[in-house]
């Protein structure tokens, strides 16, 4: 897949496998938008993954060892920064 060969292009095989590695590579890609929607289209501000499927440690009840954070959690705040500060408060 075209999204992968990005990544071959950055990493040797052993690169990828390892874990740390790879997180550290994808978390530095760089992202150039070149036709950005318009806000109304590209800013979700409600929906998500109901509370009551998740643990106290937002954790997937019916997925163990599969954790929800941020925007995937279903609760609806304004755009301005609240859905960034959600996203890194709760994981």
């Amino acid at each position: 897949p075209l999204k992968l060969g990005l990544l071959h292009e950055l990493l040797t095989r052993e690169q990828m496998l390892d874990a740390t590695t790879l997180a550290v590579a994808l978390k530095a890609l760089p992202l150039t938008l070149q036709n950005p929607r318009p806000v109304a289209e590209a800013i979700s501000t409600a929906g998500g993954v109901r509370f009551e499927a998740l643990t106290d440690g937002l954790m997937l009840k019916a997925l163990p060892g599969v954790f929800c954070a941020g925007e995937m959690l279903d609760w609806e705040a304004p755009t301005g920064g609240y859905l960034l500060t959600a996203s890194l408060a709760s994981g």
